[in-house]
């Protein structure tokens, strides 16, 4: 049986999370289901609140703010708020004692990583930029071949990766109103890749350092440090930028940001230290993303609907992860099928 965690003191907001992925898993093949383990569980929580953000960052930027302003004051937000949950004696020397472990996540994961995702998201339509975020698993099992330990490439995982390249393929031929991309939307989907990348070896990093350092406070040290740079950064480029008497939706945006951040990063973070957890097949998880992250920017977002190259993208990505889980047993179909014949 699935091993839930106990949510009796959880906030609504969450034991409603719980509620949506006990739903989905009543759907998905009982083997499956009874083998999933505490880190695949925490890591599909994880991605449902992800797959809800890229809509939201659109709508905080659409009221004339910039990219690095918005999430170095999202980042601390949520910074402060873990610390507030987390702050114990001795936490400076647990910084000290494992700084290239946070140095890591505040650089690259942080720093670099959501750089490259704001900027990227602001020049590519919602929909698309959700979709690409769905190439993370694939591109991250291709990392974790080639830098975890335990974690290599098979026949299954390998044609999962041709058939999900294909889906971007359709994804980068295609703008959201079926137009050819201009340079800024190709630039916009190289930036959200770039950040795929240094966040997927941040994920390494923490999933070979397992249970050294609570996930909890992990994500607070890195939140809070890696926003103040973002912050400070971005004032030197882009320049200050108010946040002062916005519109209420602005805020609303920025709230709903922060809530996602306070968990989801937290909830990633258990799942990578989970015992017996693999950096691929946690991440493939987060292929929940393009399916509810497009279709959320197509409810959510003017000017944003589907189109065929899409939605075909869409579907081929998310094809994929059949390919990833079930591999050996379509396979064996396939011999048993050619035999009787």
């Amino acid at each position: 049986m699935v091993d839930l965690p106990n949510i009796k003191n959880y906030p609504k907001e969450t034991k409603r999370i719980y509620l949506i992925i006990c739903i989905f898993a009543a759907f998905l093949n009982k083997r499956l289901a009874n083998k999933m383990k505490k880190g695949l569980f925490y890591a599909i929580l994880a991605s449902i609140l992800w797959a809800i953000v890229n809509p939201f960052i659109k709508q905080g930027l659409s009221y004339d703010f910039t990219p690095m302003n918005f999430a170095g004051i999202r980042f601390t937000t949520v910074g402060i708020i873990l610390f507030a949950y987390t702050w114990h004696k001795g936490m400076w020397r647990e910084i000290c004692q494992h700084s290239k472990l946070f140095l890591n996540l505040i650089l690259i994961n942080m720093f670099m990583g959501y750089t490259a995702f704001y900027f990227g998201v602001d020049f590519v339509s919602g929909a698309i930029s959700s979709i690409i975020m769905g190439m993370t698993p694939l591109i991250n099992v291709l990392l974790a071949h080639l830098l975890a330990s335990n974690d290599r490439l098979n026949t299954h995982k390998i044609i999962s990766l041709i058939v999900s390249l294909i889906g971007l393929f359709l994804i980068i031929g295609m703008g959201s109103n079926g137009a050819p991309l201009d340079w800024k939307g190709i630039t916009g989907i190289v930036l959200l890749l770039l950040s795929i990348i240094f966040q997927g070896y941040s994920a390494i990093s923490v999933s070979e350092d397992k249970g050294k350092v609570n996930p909890i406070f992990l994500n607070a040290v890195q939140m809070f440090f890696g926003g103040l740079l973002i912050y400070m950064v971005g004032l030197g480029t882009e320049g200050y930028h108010s946040f002062i008497g916005k519109p209420g939706g602005f805020y609303a945006s920025l709230a709903i940001l922060v809530f996602i951040s306070v968990f989801a990063f937290s909830f990633w973070f258990i799942a990578l230290q989970s015992k017996g957890a693999k950096v691929s097949d946690i991440n493939m998880c987060r292929l929940i993303n393009p399916i509810l992250g497009a279709v959320l920017s197509w409810i959510m977002l003017p000017d944003e609907y589907p189109t065929f190259s899409t939605v075909a993208g869409m579907v081929v990505i998310v094809s994929s992860l059949i390919i990833y889980f079930k591999g050996t047993e379509i396979s064996e179909w396939f011999k048993k099928t050619k035999a009787g014949a």
